[in-house]
This record gives C-alpha cells, sequence and structure tokens, in this order.
C-alpha cells in the first residue's frame, strides 16, 4: 500500500503526509470495492493491473472530500457535478478484465435433472 500510496501523492501533488491516513482509507476502500466488481474474495490480493484504477478511484474520492454527497454544486457560475459511481470511467477495463478471468471465482452450475450420456 505504501507504494499505491506515494504514487497517489504524486497524482494529487502533495509532498507532506497531512492527509496520508485519509488516502490510504481511500485506497483501502477503492480496492475492497474494485475486488467486489472484480468478484474476487477478500483474501485474494488485487491484480497489479487493477491498481491504477485504484489510484484513480481514490483521486476521484479525495477530489470529492467535504462536497461527499453531493451529486452537483455550482457557485458564482461554475458548476460541478460528481459521478455517482467512482468506477463508471473504468467499466470497460474492469469488464475486459472479467471476461479473461471468467473462470476465476466463479462456481459452475449443474443441473440435477440432465441426463448425461
Amino acid at each position: 500500500m505504501d507504494d499505491q500510496l506515494s504514487k497517489l501523492k504524486i497524482a494529487l501533488q502533495f509532498i507532506d503526509d497531512k492527509y496520508d491516513d485519509q488516502l490510504k482509507l481511500y485506497l483501502s476502500d477503492a480496492t475492497d470495492f474494485l475486488k467486489l466488481r472484480l468478484s474476487l474474495a477478500d483474501s485474494n490480493s488485487l491484480p497489479k493491473a487493477m491498481e491504477a484504477i485504484v489510484r484513480g478511484a481514490a483521486v476521484k474520492r479525495f477530489n470529492r472530500f467535504k462536497n461527499e454527497g453531493m451529486a452537483s454544486y455550482s457557485q458564482d457560475g461554475e458548476s460541478i457535478t460528481f459521478s455517482s459511481n467512482d468506477f463508471d470511467e473504468w467499466a470497460d477495463e474492469i469488464s475486459q478484465w472479467k471476461q479473461d478471468h471468467n473462470g476465476i471465482n466463479q462456481g459452475m452450475w449443474v443441473n440435477p435433472y440432465e441426463i448425461r450420456h
């Protein structure tokens, strides 16, 4: 997580550790939510290819800091709209990963009434 934290701090242009605890929480939450989307068990580690998505979601979450719960914000002609899902931007990548790893962590349904020859 320290490597992820340092990359996230570079993305946000932070040079001190003022927000480290908050950023670690955002990284951890993003990892957990992405594992759910990928249907990975808690014990499975997140694929390295997905780390950029975790950082991106953490950046989005940090940028909403103090504006959580708002769908949009406007003041003096400036308008900001927040996405309802932090992972929408990477839906294609998530879908592709799931397609490429289709057999992992998925059960197989067997029809007990089917007659096999």
